[in-house]
């Protein structure tokens, strides 16, 4: 083919495809080149309305499922805490923010422990302390305040996760803390009484879980010495390990401890600070989050410890003991500060350090060993972890002999206990509790008040007796016959069960055979409900059963609201022997039947 004839071809190929491009583009000019109006206008509108169906429908199944938490709250025994009170306050976090000191419980949040055994109740008052009642700043002129700060131990809470499971979610109830222990020993002892001019001892829980020294001393400077304490108890010393266990050149006491971890939190935008923030903003504003968490315990919020850190396989080299050694000596210094504050103000006070599992010498139970297993604590980072309690006890005592006040080191006070005391690697038991709080009391008779020991102060050895509630293996005897029904009031706490006896023809009474002669002091009863309170009744006691004596009476029954029922307690001032225990009604509540839940008696 020529030359020629290529570009001829190629002319009419162009005009070929030329007249097809041609055609079609008249092809496509032939239909509108826009859409209708309306109809998109249309089409979107029913998209909206579609869109908005959806939305309503996700909106009326969540605020369905709101409401629904909203009624299973009301009417679970944490609605029953909150009745009188703004449910709205349920939603609030455990703890708040309090730039001065880092953080404290929050004011009207209200927590049910026990739920499985007896519903106890935990209030936290206006003031932000552990407490039912409010405290004025304004002390009565018939008070003798105490004020007791620390960390968890002093506010009292059970077993920390993992040891939680392992020790069944043991609780330490409003009753069995150590603070109101120390105020119903100081109550019954008529030489404190007369020492103190016949006032009433009233306690503060000023323990906030976490709390280390530096904490302590802030929260005294900024609030606590408004409250006018006429004494102050310090019981620290555990929570300082997990503090001073950094090997840092350059550290310090207020920049690595607690205080300023929890400003970092709050201050925290990352992701873990973003997630805090995020489950805390449920919490606060729904039902729902409110009922998981109530669940799973406190629930989430931003004031989370995250002091600990896992063992390091590497020991610590001879730099790093002495950085840990510097580091206890910073904390010895804020505490000599903290003793100098209240000498300065003019308040009296005892200094205690608290046992720790580790640094125990006491055989372990069963559930201690297992208890061992899982709360770890054989190091924390590079260092063991007893050995560094050992040389912080060590150094707390001799900085207090410098500056010339005692430090009583309480860390073997269970040495010789073979009953259950530790729930994790330092949280006790509710008799373990008595016995620490038995042990301050008597620090406070001779070092603060100068008073004497009487036989019935001292701790008796074995300490075994004292965690033993004698009713557990009692017979209850109704008209001189053991009773068959109500004896969920064995039980140490109240239940559904209650035990009713009828006066028939005479008074009613019930009798408790606890089996032996035991020496006996405190009693803890719970009646059937309001109405079952008499305003007369009396407790005797007996070694056989003929011949009794009065061993309590109380005339104008002003029950406490520690549990779901009301109930009374009773700590004497001296120890009695009996092995049994007769209640009765008396007055215009003699012809009323007998209703009890609970009653437990112990040494």
């Amino acid at each position: 083919m020529s030359q020629s004839d290529r570009s001829t071809l190629q002319s009419v190929d162009e005009k070929s495809n030329s007249g097809q491009r041609d055609s079609v583009d008249v092809t496509s000019t032939s239909r509108p080149t826009t859409p209708n109006f309306g109809r998109r206008l249309l089409r979107f509108f029913f998209l909206c309305l579609y869109i908005g169906f959806l939305t309503a429908i996700v909106l009326g199944a969540l605020a369905a499922v709101e409401y629904y938490a909203y009624l299973k709250i009301k009417s679970s025994p944490l609605g029953e805490a909150y009745k009188g009170r703004d449910l709205d306050q349920a939603r609030q976090s455990s703890q708040k923010v309090a730039p001065q000191y880092g953080y404290e419980p929050t004011p009207g949040f209200v927590a049910v422990r026990n739920t499985r055994l007896g519903n106890s109740y935990e209030y936290i008052n206006d003031e932000s302390f552990k407490d039912f009642d409010d405290v004025p700043q304004d002390k009565p002129a018939d008070e003798y305040r105490v004020i007791v700060t620390g960390g968890s131990v002093v506010y009292g809470r059970g077993p920390v996760p993992p040891a939680d499971v392992v020790a069944d979610f043991y609780e330490v109830t409003f009753r069995w803390t150590i603070p109101h222990v120390i105020e119903q020993i100081m109550n019954a002892d008529p030489d404190i009484k007369a020492k103190i001019g016949g006032k009433k001892v009233r306690v503060i829980n000023a323990g906030v879980p976490g709390y280390v020294y530096q904490n302590n001393l802030m929260r005294y400077l900024a609030k606590l010495r408004l409250f006018k304490p006429d004494l102050v108890i310090a019981l620290d010393g555990a929570n300082e390990v997990h503090t001073v266990a950094r090997p840092l050149k350059d550290w310090n006491y207020f920049t690595e401890g607690p205080y300023y971890e929890v400003i970092t939190d709050v201050m925290d935008m990352g992701s873990k600070g973003l997630v805090n923030y995020v489950t805390l903003w449920l919490k606060r504003n729904t039902y729902l989050f409110t009922w998981l968490a109530m669940k799973e315990g406190e629930g989430p919020g931003i004031l989370m410890e995250n002091r600990g850190f896992s063992a390091h396989p590497q020991d610590a080299t001879p730099e790093m003991i002495e950085y840990r050694n510097r580091n206890i000596r910073q904390v010895a210094d804020v505490m000599a500060i903290y003793h100098s504050t209240l000498q300065s103000d003019k308040v009296p006070h005892v200094f205690a350090l608290q046992p720790m599992f580790r640094n125990c010498k006491k055989k372990r139970t069963p559930m201690e060993e297992k208890i061992e297993q899982v709360t770890g604590m054989q190091k924390i980072g590079f260092y063991d972890a007893a050995e560094t309690y050992d040389v912080f006890v060590d150094s707390m005592k001799k900085r207090g002999n410098e500056v010339g006040f005692e430090v009583a080191d309480l860390t073997g006070i269970y040495d010789n206990v073979s009953e259950w005391v530790f729930t994790d690697w330092c949280h006790l038991t509710n008799g373990a509790n008595y016995i620490l709080a038995k042990e301050l009391v008597n620090r406070v008779k001779t070092t603060v008040l100068g008073l004497p020991l009487n036989p019935d102060d001292a701790l008796k050895n074995p300490s075994d007796s004292y965690f033993k509630d004698y009713a557990r293996t009692a017979t209850i005897l109704v008209n001189d016959r053991p009773a068959d029904r109500g004896l969920q009031i064995l039980k140490g706490y109240p239940g559904s069960e209650v035990l009713e006896v009828s006066p028939g023809g005479g008074s009613a009474a019930v009798v408790m055979d606890i089996g032996e002669t035991a020496p006996l002091s405190r009693m803890r009863i719970v009646w059937g409900d309001e109405k079952s309170v008499p305003k007369q009744w009396a407790m005797e006691i007996s070694s056989d059963g003929k011949q009794w004596e009065p061993w309590m009476k109380a005339t104008d029954t002003v029950t406490d609201n520690y549990d779901q029922w009301p109930g009374y307690e009773h700590y004497a001032n001296r120890e009695s022997q009996a092995r049994y225990i007769r209640y009765s009604q008396s007055g215009d509540d003699a012809a009323k039947p007998i209703r009890l839940r609970q009653l437990s008696v112990f040494r």
